[in-house]
């Protein structure tokens, strides 16, 4: 299905670009819908989904297959626009976090995991536990971090914390986390054994 909506859009651009949006705009509109609709309004949402699409007509000569299926190609590009919007107007957003926001702490395990979509449910919760686990500022910091995609600068200039603060409290924080998802594995481990 990926080889043929591809080829239709090279060799038949109309037909292909209805194909690709019948196909996927579903997808698209749910991600984006997902990250920005707390803090955008469904026009600038439409836009952006509307971008994700022109970007795929634009590049669909150098989309290679073999790294991976269309649909993940436009998934990770859905998040990525999604985020490059909320960056881009992060000035004029107010309520930037709610650490209590599932959609935030979802997003942030998924980045800093590398998670894939797939995993159940028990692994994304254990994740948001041992995130939450840290407390603040350190819980707040890692979201910055790798959901909002902020680096330490721009994180010490929000919070008010020393650059190097930040950056020695996500290297221990790294560490932290590691031994809590240990801790939280083990009892699951012990009841299948």
């Amino acid at each position: 299905m990926d080889k043929k909506i591809l080829d239709l859009l090279n060799n038949k651009p109309e037909k292909g670009l209805e194909k690709l949006i019948n196909t996927y705009s579903g997808l698209v509109y749910t991600i984006i819908y997902n990250k920005l609709n707390q803090y955008f309004s469904v026009e600038d949402i439409e836009e952006c989904v509307s971008s994700v699409f022109y970007e795929v007509y634009k590049n669909r000569s150098v989309i290679d297959l073999s790294k991976g299926t269309l649909k993940a190609y436009i998934a990770v590009l859905s998040k990525r626009r999604a985020i490059d919007l909320f960056r881009k107007n992060s000035k004029h957003v107010t309520n930037l976090i709610s650490l209590e926001t599932q959609e935030l702490e979802d997003c942030a395990v998924n980045q800093l995991f590398n998670v894939e979509d797939e995993v159940d449910t028990e692994t994304k919760d254990m994740l948001i536990q041992a995130i939450k686990a840290l407390g603040e500022p350190d819980s707040e910091i890692f979201i910055r971090k790798y959901y909002l995609g902020q680096n330490s600068k721009k994180i010490s200039e929000l919070m008010g914390i020393k650059q190097n603060t930040i950056d020695k409290r996500l290297s221990r924080g790294l560490s932290k986390l590691r031994a809590i998802v240990g801790n939280m594995e083990k009892p699951q481990e012990m009841e299948g054994k």
